[in-house]
C-alpha cells in the first residue's frame, strides 16, 4: 500500500454499523491495508488521537443528525476498541505517557444497491426450450442502506496513517439497542484482529 497522508478526509468510504433502529445483517466484509514500510515491531502503547476520537457522517436522509449518532454510538465504540487494544497487549497511555500511535475511527450511513438483470442466472446455451432472453434489462433493483466502521493508525511520531481496518455491512432497521451494541462491538472485534502482530 503506498504510504497514506495522516487523517485523511474520508467521505463515503468511511464510517459505521449503525443508524437509529438499524442493526447489521449477519454478512460483515472485514479487511485491511498497511504500510509496508513500517515496522510495527515493539508497540505498546497507544492515545486516541489528538484532533478527536472520530467523526459521524450520514447521507441517507435529510433528517439525519450525526452528532446524536455520535453521542449514542462513540462510548460503545471507545470502550469497545480499548478492550480489543489490550487483549492485544497494547496499553493506552495515561495523561503524563507518550503514545507510539494513535487510532481514530469514522462512521458513515449511506445507500447502496444491487441489481438483477433478465438472464444473468441461465446457462450461457439455454438447455430448457425456451426463447433466450434480451440480456441486460435489469428485472430487480434493491436498494439498501449500507455502514461501514473505519479503524485508523496513526504513527505518532511522523503523524503519517500506518494502518487502516474496515467492516461493511448492510444495515436491516430492526433489533434492539443492545442487539444493535453487540454487532458493532463484535465487528470492531474482528477489526482489531486483522492488525499487525507488535512482537
Amino acid at each position: 500500500m503506498d504510504r497514506l497522508s495522516s487523517r485523511i478526509p474520508v467521505v463515503l468510504v468511511v464510517a459505521a454499523l449503525l443508524a437509529a433502529p438499524i442493526a447489521l445483517s449477519a454478512s460483515v466484509k472485514v479487511r485491511s491495508q498497511h504500510d509496508k514500510a513500517f515496522d510495527f515491531r515493539g508497540l505498546t502503547t497507544w492515545a486516541w488521537h489528538p484532533d478527536g476520537a472520530g467523526d459521524v457522517r450520514m447521507a441517507v436522509t435529510a433528517e439525519d443528525n450525526p452528532a446524536a449518532m455520535k453521542a449514542r454510538f462513540e462510548p460503545v465504540i471507545i470502550d469497545a476498541v480499548q478492550n480489543e487494544m489490550a487483549s492485544r497487549g497494547l496499553t493506552i497511555a495515561d495523561a503524563s505517557g507518550t503514545p507510539q500511535f494513535y487510532v481514530n475511527y469514522y462512521v458513515l450511513i449511506s445507500t447502496n444497491q444491487s441489481r438483477q438483470t433478465m438472464g444473468q442466472f441461465l446457462p450461457t446455451v439455454p438447455e430448457w426450450g425456451i426463447p433466450p432472453f434480451s440480456y441486460g434489462a435489469t428485472q430487480s433493483l434493491k436498494v439498501f442502506e449500507e455502514g461501514s466502521l473505519v479503524l485508523d493508525v496513526t504513527s505518532a511520531k511522523t503523524r503519517l496513517l500506518i494502518w487502516r481496518g474496515m467492516a461493511v455491512a448492510e444495515l436491516q432497521r430492526k433489533s434492539t439497542p443492545q442487539d444493535r451494541d453487540t454487532r458493532l462491538r463484535a465487528a470492531i472485534a474482528e477489526v482489531v484482529k486483522k492488525f499487525p502482530k507488535t512482537t
